[in-house]
């Protein structure tokens, strides 16, 4: 019985010993198929997650959804003013009225501006002590010969005088001495100099017909091409040569103008792109400048390369047009042939059926909407605020009532997008599924979009122009903003497309003083080079940095600012 039980005992042992001994492979192998098990279901998500990107990616390259302004590229005018503005005049701007300007003759006589009304004029501060003054002065026989090819342009070199460092008799005596053959006036006792804020000398100042301060330069190697590009700035206006250079340099054949003069590695589109944007822009500047036949080639593009659904396709890629619209530029392009068809009559059957159309696919249960997507067929679901142009809504107002609806739903969004007296621009994008607004950065070319259409219908508040004005007197208006007023991240540069509409707001709230002083800032980023290529373009000379929507912005500017005369107050 004994032996029974210890050999109970002695198997019940090497039993446990065996179940102890397997159970760590028990354990391992358990561990091993949920490992097996994890692994399956990860491969699974990440080949459906991969799927899932190449349907989209593959969506999204044959309709991407549209981009406005300075999305073409976030380095579109990375360019830093502070240099190119420390040498100018401080207490004046550009289209500046001048004509009330005085000076001394040899003989002490005045000498008026205003006697010169109806000529261009040419303004160089110099003195005789003075080596860049000298420099520049070498080529006086050169610029004499330049200015014969100008019809009633006037060249006059101001005399720094102040009677210590400079005399009239030294004066005098270097222009005799090197055979300068130019009218000399002096500014006695610097009153000139001190009152529009000179810091350097030489500088330029040209002058147009009216007195109006067009273009200038301050301090030394000012070349001659640069010189006698200033010189078409006033005489031709200001639009000439940014118009020329679109023309020859950025439009294709057909007449589309595309995105990007070069082909650029950071650039999110290529430079054979053409978008509806630009279009509507140059076909706006057209009605504006009564330029029938450039508006005909910009529409004509439009309706042969862009509409292969009922609304315009907002790019148009080597792949053809995309099947996506975006509604502020149908809405801008609604608003220019309407124009169009006042001016030159046509166009009734476009208005009629695109206004059918903009409300069919743009609008849903009476609210404006981003685009819409025809190869998928479905509305966006959200607005951004700068979508809402309410001239052209006024417009579809008139041609069918319904849009009345529209018109008040989007004056809405807008208004309560408002951010606040700190910081008194707009949300950007306003969700409808949501009722919220999207809580992102603030891209200020946008932005400034959103001020403009309200500016247009009387809207834009006072607080809001106020910021306008101290930022560009102060540091100036960069890319990005955070919903709390600071600089966004990355976005801490400036913009010519910007500064071109804090112009055309100002010009429609007819406040001169920070129209003149955008303009100026604008101004800076452009080329001026009569030999080059690049002449009337903005962005680097190198030819980086030149996008549709700064020059058509600009180009729209000037629009407004060749045909109106500002006058500070």
């Amino acid at each position: 019985m004994k032996r029974n039980r210890s050999r109970k005992r002695k198997n019940s042992f090497l039993k446990n010993r065996k179940d102890i001994s397997m159970n760590p492979l028990r354990r391992l192998e358990g561990v091993i198929k949920v490992l097996l098990i994890v692994m399956l279901v990860v491969s699974i998500c990440l080949i459906t997650a991969w799927l899932l990107s190449e349907r989209n990616s593959n969506r999204d390259a044959d309709n991407p959804e549209p981009v406005t302004g300075t999305g073409q590229n976030s380095a579109s005018a990375n360019t830093q003013l502070a240099g190119k503005k420390d040498l100018l005049p401080d207490k004046c701007t550009l289209n500046q009225d001048l004509s009330s300007l005085a000076f001394v003759g040899e003989d002490g006589e005045k000498i008026a501006l205003s006697q010169y009304k109806g000529k261009t004029v040419v303004l160089n501060f110099w003195a005789s002590w003075c080596p860049h003054c000298n420099r520049e002065l070498e080529q006086a026989h050169a610029i004499q010969e330049l200015l014969e090819g100008y019809p009633d342009v006037e060249f006059l070199l101001v005399n720094k005088l102040d009677n210590n460092k400079e005399t009239k008799a030294q004066a005098l005596d270097y222009l005799k001495k090197n055979q300068i053959p130019f009218e000399s006036v002096f500014d006695q006792d610097l009153v000139v100099y001190n009152l529009l804020g000179l810091k350097v000398i030489p500088t330029t100042l040209v002058l147009d017909e009216s007195g109006r301060l067009k273009a200038w330069y301050a301090g030394k190697d000012m070349d001659m091409e640069r010189f006698r590009a200033m010189l078409d700035y006033a005489v031709y206006g200001a639009a000439a040569g940014t118009l020329n250079f679109i023309e020859k340099e950025l439009t294709d054949p057909e007449g589309g103008v595309r995105t990007n003069y070069t082909s650029e590695k950071d650039s999110d589109l290529k430079y054979t792109d053409v978008l509806s944007e630009s279009q509507g822009l140059v076909m706006e500047y057209a009605v504006r400048t009564m330029n029938k036949g450039l508006f005909e080639k910009s529409y004509g593009y439009v309706i042969e390369n862009m509409k292969k659904d009922p609304l315009v396709s907002w790019l148009v890629s080597e792949k053809g047009p995309a099947r996506v619209n975006s509604a502020v530029d149908d809405l801008r392009i609604f608003r220019a042939v309407y124009g169009a068809d006042g001016l030159w009559g046509g166009y009734t059957g476009f208005l009629k059926n695109y206004e059918e159309v903009l409300y069919r696919y743009n609008v849903n249960n009476q609210n404006l909407v981003n685009h819409y997507d025809f190869k998928y067929k479905k509305k966006s679901g959200s607005l951004k605020l700068c979508f809402a142009d309410f001239e052209a809504l006024e417009k579809l107002k008139a041609v069918n009532p319904r849009w009345d609806t529209v018109y008040k739903n989007s004056l809405a969004v807008v208004n309560n997008g408002f951010l606040g007296d700190g910081f008194p621009m707009y949300h950007s994008e306003y969700d409808y599924s949501r009722k919220a607004y999207k809580s992102d950065e603030i891209n200020m070319a946008e932005g400034m979009v959103t001020l403009l259409h309200l500016s247009k219908i009387g809207q834009v508040k006072p607080q809001t122009i106020q910021w306008l004005k101290k930022a560009v007197d102060g540091e100036g208006i960069f890319a990005g903003y955070n919903a709390d007023g600071t600089v966004a991240k990355g976005y801490g540069f400036e913009s010519t497309a910007i500064y071109a509409i804090v112009y055309m707001i100002a010009d429609t709230v007819e406040d001169a003083d920070l129209a003149n002083k955008a303009l100026a800032r604008m101004e800076t980023m452009r080329i001026f080079d009569s030999d080059d290529r690049l002449n009337g373009a903005f962005g680097s000379p190198d030819g980086t940095g030149i996008y549709s929507f700064d020059q058509c912005m600009a180009l729209l500017a000037y629009g407004m600012s060749d045909k109106k005369v500002l006058a500070n107050p």
